[in-house]
């Protein structure tokens, strides 16, 4: 999946590449309830280890592996994601919850512990042709990151940037689908779904 030419994000395969990407299999557990403490953990554990670490030409990220969603509508997996969310913030120390309507909202970023991530979720048979993949998965990465990069850009940044671009035109014939257009509602939630929840019926 990540070597594939079809697979536009250069951010995650350069943490593929430097062994900075790290992978936990939430599929075995029958229990849900084990679910969302294990993740939160295992994003916290996640933070701690990487938060001393250089940011300037390395980007991390946790790989979470997840039961299939039964339906690709994007109903269903709105619903799939936002109450997967829901249910991992429940887990935050800082006793804060979230609905669906906070996560609409323009400004809404997901935090665990006061630190921000930016969830990226992929399945076979997603509406969005660069959120297919062979198994169902939410790709974690830590936002203090492009943070810092977006304020003091380097050349392998910029680099990285126009070319995940580019690759995306390609992908799309330089006809990019609506949730990736200036015409999209532009929330923070499109980029979790892979496409735009305020404007289901355009992707």
């Amino acid at each position: 999946m990540l070597t594939s030419q079809g697979f536009p994000c250069l951010f995650a395969i350069n943490s593929f590449y430097k062994n900075h990407m790290y992978i936990y299999d939430a599929t075995r557990y029958e229990d849900d309830s084990r679910i969302y403490l294990d993740i939160y953990t295992q994003l916290k554990f996640f933070a701690q280890d990487t938060s001393d670490i250089d940011s300037e030409k390395n980007f991390y990220t946790l790989l979470v592996v997840l039961p299939d969603p039964q339906k690709t509508t994007p109903s269903y997996i709105e619903k799939f994601i936002f109450s997967f969310l829901m249910k991992l913030k429940e887990h935050d120390s800082t006793q804060e919850n979230i609905n669906r309507a906070d996560i609409l909202k323009e400004d809404f970023e997901f935090s665990l512990d006061n630190k921000i991530w930016f969830p990226v979720f992929l399945c076979p048979k997603h509406i969005s042709t660069i959120r297919q993949s062979n198994i169902s998965i939410i790709a974690f990465q830590p936002k203090k990151t492009f943070d810092v990069l977006k304020k003091c850009p380097n050349d392998f940044y910029e680099k990285t940037r126009k070319a995940t671009h580019h690759r995306i035109d390609k992908i799309y014939d330089f006809n990019r689908p609506f949730f990736l257009s200036n015409k999209s509602s532009g929330i923070n939630a499109i980029q979790y779904l892979g496409f735009d929840p305020i404007h289901p019926e355009e992707y």
